[in-house]
């Protein structure tokens, strides 16, 4: 009997107040790879990426490890998984660019929570919302992230 199994893993660290490192692991019963990402605040862009295959299946696979440094520069933006698509999955590899794509989507819940977090211990009454209306002003990008957070920067602004 066939059998297939694929788990994914992103977790992030905050080096400091203008930087997260973001890694993802892809590991299934034919792929196994990672990848780090170094994004830059407050635009929220991509200054750093490694990756590694540990298993594939080609050795056109590993050729798809030199299209990751077009991965440099982008701004996490609306658009971007398209630009990923583009630039890093077509040309050189899918899983790779599928996983840049899933760490980057980690980004805006790791600084709600890393947000939240430092805020909550200096003011207990602090809530979520509040978090996003001061997040979305300094990061653009947040209004677009989720219909959710739309939905909450509306009833602020009311």
């Amino acid at each position: 009997m066939l059998k297939f199994c694929r788990t994914k893993f992103v977790g992030y660290e905050k080096v400091d107040d203008e930087t997260f490192k973001v890694f993802g692991t892809l590991d299934d019963t034919i792929y196994s790879m990672k990848v780090d990402l170094i994004i830059k605040l407050p635009n929220l862009e991509i200054s750093a990426i490694q990756g590694e295959m540990r298993r594939f299946t080609t050795p056109f696979c590993e050729e798809g490890k030199a299209f990751l440094k077009k991965a440099i520069g982008l701004k996490i933006e609306p658009g971007f998984q398209s630009k990923v698509k583009r630039l890093i999955a077509r040309p050189g590899c899918r899983h790779f660019g599928n996983l840049i794509n899933e760490c980057c989507e980690a980004i805006i819940p790791a600084l709600l929570t890393q947000t939240y977090r430092d805020r909550k211990f200096d003011d207990p009454s602090i809530t979520f919302d509040t978090i996003i209306q001061d997040l979305s002003e300094k990061y653009p990008a947040i209004k677009n992230y989720c219909s959710g957070f739309s939905k909450i920067l509306e009833e602020k602004s009311a």
